[in-house]
């Protein structure tokens, strides 16, 4: 059994933001996966007796970096994050490019560059523990909106995360599955994975219980943006649900 845990605290922000902590049980060492808000991920590190050892980065966006700077405050903890945005993220120690590797206590932590959200959007990928920190790339049922890049770059960046090993579990950085589902159910009405997990998705909010993290074989059978077998059915899809 790998000594690692995955902690999340919600924000409870409009943008219903969670912070993703990695923890290396045997030293209580923790990486924070973009924080919204240095007072919480301080509040539950000491709450937990965790000490917080670096900082993942996956895009520049103020919701996932709007805490660094408080978090690094008279502190020397490396911050990762995608070097095509050093400059609206000049607090990074560890710029990434596509494909690049690095250590966190004994387990290789893989880049892949995933353009479209933003131009300069990565994820973290560990295949030792199965995990993937995708941001705002892709989400449970849903995936970004295609701010800064293209319709072709996001299908082509979705299509490296659906190329992942099936059983990897996806850590998305918003709680937007239910609203993903009801869109999803609008464009597959007739899948009934969707409706099964659509379902699902809304006895959990109900309870006020998160729906994350899903996997990427969830997300390859229920997930319309993944299903898309071409970049105009994407970009479809996408243009129906930015005005769904």
């Amino acid at each position: 059994m790998m000594p690692f845990k995955i902690h999340y605290i919600d924000v409870k922000n409009n943008l219903q933001n969670y912070i993703w902590l990695l923890e290396h049980a045997d030293s209580k060492q923790v990486v924070a996966v973009d924080p919204t808000e240095a007072g919480l991920v301080q509040e539950y590190c000491q709450q937990h007796g965790l000490e917080l050892a670096q900082i993942w980065l996956t895009h520049w966006h103020k919701d996932h970096i709007g805490g660094v700077p408080e978090l690094i405050q008279d502190k020397n903890i490396p911050i990762y994050g995608p070097r095509e945005e050093l400059s609206k993220i000049p607090f990074i120690s560890h710029p990434l490019d596509h494909d690049d590797e690095f250590d966190f206590h004994g387990i290789e932590v893989s880049i892949i560059s995933v353009p479209g959200h933003t131009l300069g959007h990565i994820v973290y990928f560990i295949d030792a523990l199965d995990v993937l920190f995708c941001g705002d790339t892709l989400f449970a049922m849903g995936c970004g909106r295609v701010f800064e890049g293209t319709f072709e770059q996001m299908y082509h960046s979705l299509s490296r995360l659906a190329a992942l090993p099936p059983r990897t579990k996806v850590y998305c950085t918003h709680e937007y599955t239910l609203s993903n589902a009801q869109f999803a159910l609008h464009a597959e009405p007739d899948n009934l994975e969707i409706q099964k997990r659509h379902e699902q998705v809304e006895r959990l909010r109900m309870l006020g219980q998160y729906t994350l993290p899903s996997t990427i074989e969830i997300e390859l059978k229920t997930n319309p943006f993944l299903r898309a077998d071409s970049v105009e059915e994407f970009a479809r899809l996408r243009i129906l649900k930015d005005n769904f």
